[in-house]
């Protein structure tokens, strides 16, 4: 961005802007300079010189007026500003049956999985934030943006409505650090390219992990951990899903006939055969939630839940204690010199209107 000159509580345009403003200001003054020579040459009458004087403020004018003055003012930065960045974990463990709230259609408690509770959760950030971007990163085996930065609502609606979980027999092992240099690199493109936004972070997930602590190694290696990112996010929260006691899990084919709310068979734990059981776990949630200085929420579907109001009624202007909602809040002076310029070109219209009806005056008598 180019350097701004400011001068008290006053903004002007660009530095490089002055080139022009300058050139033009010149011909003008030196058109301004002949004339007042001409004038002194011709022993100017008093009306000829009042004239010049106008011409030289509606130059003066017109030039402050390209320079673009502005003064600051205390505008508070617009929802548009935010942008918000989901990360969904749909790994198996996402669809076990030990969520409390109602599953699709309102169908038996018993049978909701913790990705109706992400469903659920998820719409009710979109519709706080309606005139935001938003971003959502899908977490398995890997992490993949899938939807980049967008104000399109429809296209958030969409991914939420189509969220599955991931298809068992692909499943080899995840945690949530799988997405940590996916988010780290979308958080730090953004701080880069639009550094005045509000940046918020959703994470939805169980929090177990199954990768044997690769996913963590490899942030580890990349020098990426979810404390370094504290410095460009500005607000959010972390979900998790799921119980101690835990829920078993149906098994996913990428077929409608399987996965959560059929009657396909639980996957396996690998012992015997017998239905896997996956268990929150808080301790790693709250761990990641700390080091990014945002709030953990448990999410059960149960009465003792928070309401959704709790992470997503935020302060803007308590978020961004930092000064940026002031930054860019400025109040142009364009008009005002616009108005005046106006007068000042009415004025010299009435003159010459004046002018030439004497000389049609003068010219008539002349001919008699």
């Amino acid at each position: 961005m180019r350097p701004v000159p400011v001068i008290g509580d006053f903004a002007f345009i660009p530095v490089t802007w002055w080139i022009l403003v300058v050139l033009m200001a010149a011909a003008m003054a030196a058109l301004l300079v002949v004339s007042r020579r001409r004038l002194r040459r011709d022993a100017a009458e008093p009306a000829a010189w009042r004239a010049w004087w106008r011409r030289l403020a509606i130059v003066v004018v017109v030039v402050l007026a390209m320079a673009g003055p502005a003064i600051r003012g205390s505008e508070a930065i617009s929802v548009s500003n935010v942008e918000i960045y989901m990360v969904v974990d749909r790994t198996g463990s996402m669809a076990a049956e030990d969520y409390q709230g109602k599953g699709p259609d309102g169908t038996d408690p018993a049978a909701s999985t913790r990705l109706d509770g992400v469903r659920s959760d998820m719409r009710a950030v979109r519709d706080a934030f309606p005139d935001s971007r938003f971003s959502i990163i899908a977490l398995d085996n890997a992490a993949a943006t899938e939807l980049p930065l967008t104000h399109d609502t429809n296209a958030v609606d969409s991914w939420i409505g189509s969220l599955k979980q991931e298809v068992t027999g692909h499943a080899t092992g995840s945690s949530l650090e799988v997405a940590l240099p996916m988010l780290a690199q979308s958080l730090a493109q953004s701080h880069e390219s639009e550094s005045k936004d509000i940046r918020l972070v959703y994470i939805f997930s169980d929090g177990e992990a199954t990768d044997d602590g690769r996913g963590a190694q490899a942030a580890d290696s990349a020098g990426i951990s979810w404390q370094s990112l504290a410095g460009v996010v500005d607000g959010g929260a972390v979900l998790g899903y799921g119980t101690a006691e835990g829920g078993q899990m149906r098994s996913y084919d990428g077929s409608d006939a399987t996965g959560e709310h059929t009657q396909s068979d639980y996957i396996a734990d690998g012992e015997g055969g017998r239905p896997g059981v996956s268990k929150i776990d808080e301790d790693e949630l709250q761990s990641v939630a700390k080091a990014m200085g945002l709030p953990y929420f448990h999410r059960t579907g149960g009465s003792g839940d928070d309401p959704t109001s709790k992470f997503t009624d935020l302060d803007i202007k308590a978020i961004t204690s930092d000064g940026r909602t002031k930054t860019n809040a400025r109040v142009y002076l364009t008009w005002p010199l616009g108005l005046i310029a106006f007068g000042l070109l009415l004025w010299e219209i009435i003159d010459l209107i004046r002018a030439d009806s004497r000389l049609r005056l003068l010219a008539g008598r002349g001919r008699r």
